[in-house]
């Protein structure tokens, strides 16, 4: 019986090491992270062209109800009418990552501003590391509810 309590023991110290690690991540500690609070700085400034940076080339903006928005350019677009529209104050919230050799998917939660109205949406992001650099390639948001 020592034996299995010691087993046992040794796997609770395992699994408590492994929640130690696996703890909310901070910006220094995750590239997607780190990204994703450069991305929301970016949209806080209200810059669409530097945001669009931050997505491939050939990426893809799957808003809700809406076409596909597809390159650089008309995602520059699509961000340049939701400023003019009065988007700001983005907050976000990732509940998850999954991380794979050169990409990553990332789930989280999104707080906006609009005029008045604050939309909590939430969202998938397929982060890919493309000539060196974590790069958007796929984002799809949808809409939890307007306050």
């Amino acid at each position: 019986m020592p034996r299995l309590f010691a087993i046992s023991l040794t796997t609770c110290l395992a699994l408590a090491a492994a929640l130690i690690v696996t703890l909310p991540a901070k910006a220094q500690d995750n590239p997607v992270i780190a990204r994703m609070t450069a991305f929301v700085a970016t949209y806080n400034a209200q810059d669409a062209e530097s945001l669009a940076g931050f997505y491939a080339p050939d990426a893809a903006l799957l808003p809700p109800g809406e076409a596909s928005i597809l390159g650089r350019e008309a995602i520059t677009q699509h961000y340049a009418q939701a400023f003019a529209a009065g988007a700001r104050d983005l907050q976000f919230k990732t509940f998850d990552i999954r991380a794979f050799d050169t990409s990553a998917v990332e789930i989280g939660e999104t707080v906006v501003t609009v005029g008045e109205q604050r939309i909590v949406g939430r969202y998938m992001h397929l982060w890919e590391v493309i000539d060196g650099q974590l790069l958007l390639t796929r984002d799809m948001y949808h809409v939890l509810k307007i306050e």
